[in-house]
């Protein structure tokens, strides 16, 4: 069943009384221009530190700016901050001087500036016989806020109302995986506990469970394995004709996506997560609800220090997840 085309509030990401209002009643702000009966997609990103949330969503607008292109529609910021914000803290510090972000400060920090969400126009779309536009509203979340909850979880609410919840996963957590990559890949410093994360964003969400999209990030680091020789990792990463192994690009096929979902499952069990995967399907498959295993990579090989590889930057399969919830509306 398709679910209700519903108008949201930017900021709390909860349904408005008044889909036609100018000023959402639970933030009591005024509302974007052009808000008005528009369709609202909210998505809240989950995952601890270094598990590549920033770079993800840095790499995530380029390549829906590149795929409204090709449906004949622009993505555009509905306002002056949005525009800024993605320039200041994630464009420019990744495109232009080819390093790596700061890492995302707390809520409670004075520079916390992703207590704003990053807010899209998608352009208009005719969906259920109705043509009304529609909007892409984007969170950001630090890791230390989901690692550790803040003394309000309360401000962290957003995420029950989210349409997608979008959980990284790092596979450097995994002590066998750097173990391996050593010297094939250059060192980084491995973030918090995902089964943690994942254990305090269930608190947060109180029983709510918004369709919830668990992403294997910086997946060119698993792909490495190949040159690992005589490796079980090598023989699973070497299976070229696995979904995992293909990037789809801007196109999306539901099968393949159906497919990448019970690979990437069963990779994680492989990367001794059954206790995350295990929580998944007690929490989420047995209740019903909305979820899917996806694999990412922002950058498509892993980054010099603080810098990127020279070779640039090479997205694989990021847009996959947003897809996932874009398809279930109509669009693109």
């Amino acid at each position: 069943m398709t679910p209700p085309i519903l108008t949201r509030c930017p900021w709390t990401f909860r349904p408005l009384a008044d889909p036609g209002a100018a000023r959402s009643e639970h933030a009591g702000r005024e509302l974007p221009a052009g808000w008005a009966g528009s369709g609202t997609l909210c998505v809240a990103m989950a995952g601890a530190r270094a598990s590549g949330k920033s770079l993800y969503i840095a790499v995530l607008v380029k390549q829906l700016e590149q795929l409204a292109e090709a449906h004949g529609r622009v993505l555009a910021p509905v306002d002056d901050y949005t525009e800024r914000c993605y320039r200041e803290h994630y464009e420019r510090p990744l495109f232009e001087e080819m390093g790596l972000m700061a890492p995302t400060p707390r809520m409670a920090a004075e520079d916390a500036y992703q207590r704003e969400p990053l807010i899209f126009s998608l352009g208009t779309w005719e969906v259920d016989g109705e043509r009304r536009p529609w909007h892409l509203v984007v969170r950001d979340v630090a890791g230390e806020d989901l690692e550790q909850l803040p003394a309000d979880p309360g401000q962290l609410s957003f995420f029950r109302y989210a349409d997608e919840v979008l959980f990284l996963f790092d596979p450097l957590k995994v002590p066998q995986i750097r173990s391996y990559l050593s010297g094939l890949v250059p060192a980084q410093e491995p973030g918090g506990d995902p089964l943690r994360v994942l254990r305090n964003l269930l608190t947060v969400l109180d029983g709510h469970r918004p369709r919830l999209a668990v992403a294997l990030s910086k997946f060119d680091t698993l792909q490495a394995l190949e040159r690992v020789p005589d490796s079980e990792w090598a023989r699973i990463m070497g299976n070229h004709g696995a979904a995992y192994r293909r990037d789809t690009g801007l196109d999306h096929d539901a099968a393949d996506s159906v497919l990448l979902d019970r690979e990437i499952r069963s990779m994680l069990l492989r990367l001794d997560a059954a206790d995350l995967v295990h929580t998944l399907d007690e929490r989420y498959a047995r209740a019903g609800a909305p979820f899917r295993h996806f694999a990412t990579s922002a950058l498509g090989a892993s980054p010099q220090g603080a810098h990127l590889d020279r070779r640039g930057i090479a997205p694989y399969r990021c847009l996959d997840p947003i897809r996932w919830l874009l398809g279930s509306r109509g669009l693109f």
